[in-house]
């Protein structure tokens, strides 16, 4: 079983690269925008309000992607140990909130955002925020997984 659950966390940890790099996207191609999206937000409370909702998502995406990193290498290299430890059972559990939180939070804002025509760059902005978002609920899914079988690893030791 640690072998499978040291694949299975090496998995994870590649996921999670993966949505970190389209956070990145994200974040970079959202950025080529942001000067006028602050000259906009001087005169305009709803460019302010959509700014801040931008930047949030986007914080918490990575914030997400990078614990989620973090934790699925932390578990890949413990997994072999003892199976009485209720820190992978933790870990996994709180990713899998946090991913779900960070999940939701993205689809709130980002679901339903209309292209700009003649702006590629925020476009494309867009389209990596829906495939981290994507993403992020896909590791929510794994990270509960792992949450049973870490929880199911330290009881029926």
């Amino acid at each position: 079983m640690p072998v499978v659950l040291t694949l299975f966390h090496a998995i994870q940890g590649a996921a999670s690269v993966y949505a970190g790099l389209l956070s990145a996207m994200a974040i970079y191609n959202l950025q080529q925008r942001e000067e006028q999206a602050e000259h906009a937000a001087q005169y305009s409370n709803t460019a302010a309000s959509q700014l801040h909702k931008t930047r949030t998502t986007q914080t918490s995406g990575a914030v997400a992607a990078i614990s989620s990193v973090i934790s699925s290498v932390t578990l890949a290299v413990i997994s072999s140990s003892d199976g009485r430890s209720p820190v992978p059972f933790l870990l996994s559990a709180v990713n899998a909130v946090g991913l779900g939180l960070a999940y939701r939070h993205l689809q709130n804002f980002w679901r339903g955002k209309a292209k700009v025509p003649f702006l590629s760059d925020y476009n494309d902005g867009i389209r990596a925020s829906n495939q981290l978002q994507q993403a992020l609920g896909a590791l929510a899914v794994s990270w509960a997984i792992s949450s049973v079988v870490h929880l199911w690893r330290t009881t029926s030791s």
